[in-house]
């Protein structure tokens, strides 16, 4: 077991080509300062999170304790960050916080924008046998905290509602299997550069996939620096022109609301207010997992009302 490498059940849900750069020691991008801060700051609120559990009267133990489960070729480790006694069950916890960003992107696509936290819970509740997870989410600009008491809620073919993990564990072994098959030739893990990925644009390794060019054929090296500079002053004129529309947007909002009107004009400007009704929609999860007619309706989500303006410029040429 000493000599076995060691996989970690926090990063088992990275690419194949990132987990097995990493056990042959290539080296790796530095990892940039915010996320020294964001590691640090997230242990201070997964301290208030437990407080918060414990003064709403609930037992909070076992934390930090350590996994381990030996392979033919490896050995998997990990920490979870504690179990709690909830509703009269057992539960496992984990507590993650976010950023604004990072927890609207959570809040819209769960565990499908958050693979490797899936990948992490579901081994942790693999190798602790607790069926059901109480899994915090917190935003840290807010305070909110998102809870999951019950489970990762999933339909099984029969229409009925199971507590499973968010990934396939068997899945995930064969995964690091077949990295560590790699790793034991010396080689890297096959895979190519999603330039659509977050993942992939904060990995520490991208440089195996996406090399510097050196030799410049088509457009000369000070053509492209130009280009480069110039791509990225205007995506951040973008960005700041994008967000002058959102805020004038918010300010459009409330007077539409004030006022009563759905249309009206200032300035030049012509704004109308358009009300969108509330409908049902089928996530594309649950369809892969329900056939009929009848188990689609027990798929169903319920999509909120809401509002939004349609804006035109009066006064454009």
């Amino acid at each position: 077991m000493d000599n076995k490498p060691v996989y970690r059940m926090s990063g088992i849900g990275g690419c194949p080509k990132e987990l097995s750069a990493e056990h042959l020691n290539y080296p790796q991008e530095p990892a940039p300062a915010y996320l020294m801060a964001a590691a640090r700051e997230g242990s201070r609120h997964e301290i208030w999170m437990k407080e918060d559990l414990i003064k709403a009267g609930i037992s909070v133990y076992a934390e930090q304790m350590e996994l381990v489960q030996e392979f033919d070729t490896f050995v998997l480790t990990g920490h979870i960050d504690g179990m709690v006694s909830y509703g009269g069950k057992e539960m496992l916890l984990e507590c993650k916080s976010m950023s604004q960003n990072e927890f609207q992107r959570w809040m819209k696509g769960g565990f499908e924008e958050f693979s490797g936290y899936a990948d992490q819970v579901t081994c942790y509740r693999e190798h602790t046998k607790l069926k059901e997870i109480l899994y915090l989410v917190k935003n840290r600009s807010s305070g909110y905290i998102d809870k999951v008491p019950k489970g990762i809620m999933k339909y099984d073919k029969q229409g009925l509602v199971t507590s499973e993990s968010p990934s396939d564990y068997k899945k995930l072994i064969e995964k690091i299997t077949k990295v560590q098959e790699y790793v034991a030739r010396g080689e890297l893990h096959p895979a190519e550069y999603n330039p659509n990925s977050i993942h992939c644009a904060r990995c520490n390794f991208k440089e195996l996939c996406i090399p510097e060019v050196k030799d410049f054929i088509a457009v000369p090296d000070d053509v492209l620096k130009k280009a480069t500079s110039e791509w990225r002053k205007g995506s951040l004129m973008v960005e700041e022109g994008n967000q002058l529309v959102e805020d004038a947007k918010a300010v459009f909002m409330e007077q539409a609301n004030a006022s009563g009107l759905k249309k009206w004009k200032f300035d030049g400007i012509a704004i109308n207010k358009v009300d969108v009704r509330e409908g049902i929609t089928y996530s594309k999860e649950n369809l892969l997992k329900i056939f009929t007619e009848e188990q689609l309706q027990q798929a169903a989500t319920m999509k909120m009302p809401y509002s939004f303006l349609r804006i035109s410029d009066l006064n454009k040429e």
